[in-house]
């Protein structure tokens, strides 16, 4: 198993994934940075503003990001037509074990290096309002469940029809409906995935004066039974990945 996940991390090295893994971040400091509050703006509420605007960034980057993750987890064993020597040289539970480890990795690393890049913006600019610590954890626990979800979705795609396109297409359009269920019903936007980071941040705009631009942002309860279907939806596509390395034909 072992000789598995460090063949798994040295394909990851060539692959330059960790450069992947700092772009996503990245991006979404970039895009926070120029809107954050600062200089002369109220800093009571800085961090409210900054933790409600970072689930709506995370639903059009995210989507794309774990589906480049998980395309170019498999892009060997695709292009080389791989599986079926792996398949001599270890078995298959190891094959699996060994990229589900890593792309569950490089997905918490991101959600890690997004969070400590947040906070750090946060405390550059003073702000006065910094998270409690189970605001940070349930953040970090939302954002990694559903990153982890949507991971083994696109994985579970580029398996089964092995190609690494449909689920590069399947993020880029999942980011655009997730962003459009931000506005429809509770009810409809269980059946849209790649929007869940919304639905489950806790901090939310109450109210804005447009006359004023004074906005007035709250905290929400935690929306534990969606993070639970979240989760089981994930462990679902984590199964069927699994089920699909194990009984595919090469």
């Amino acid at each position: 198993m072992m000789r598995s996940l460090y063949a798994e991390l040295q394909k990851a090295k060539r692959r330059h994934d960790l450069l992947v893994c700092l772009l996503i971040p990245v991006a979404v400091l970039a895009w926070a940075w120029p809107s954050a509050p600062g200089g002369t703006d109220d800093l009571t509420t800085a961090f409210h503003a900054l933790f409600c605007s970072l689930p709506i960034m995370n639903t059009v980057l995210m989507p794309v990001g774990t589906a480049m993750l998980a395309s170019r987890l498999w892009d060997v064993e695709i292009k080389g037509n791989f599986p079926k020597l792996l398949y001599t040289l270890q078995s298959r539970r190891s094959l699996f074990t060994a990229k589900a480890l890593v792309g569950t990795g490089e997905v918490l690393l991101i959600t890690a290096l997004e969070l400590g890049g947040t906070l750090t913006l946060g405390l550059w600019n003073g702000y006065k309002d910094f998270p409690p610590a189970e605001q940070l954890i349930y953040f970090f626990v939302c954002t990694a469940t559903v990153s982890l979800m949507l991971f083994f979705s696109e994985l579970l795609l580029t398996i089964l029809l092995a190609n690494p396109l449909p689920a590069l297409c399947t993020g880029i359009t999942g980011a655009l409906v997730g962003l459009f269920s931000a506005f429809m019903p509770p009810l409809v936007v269980y059946f849209v995935p790649w929007g869940y980071y919304i639905p489950l941040g806790s901090y939310i705009l109450v109210s804005w004066d447009p006359d004023t631009r004074i906005s007035v942002y709250g905290i929400k309860e935690f929306n534990l039974p969606m993070l639970l279907w979240t989760a089981a939806l994930g462990l679902f596509f984590f199964l069927f990945t699994w089920r699909s390395i194990r009984q595919k034909e090469v």
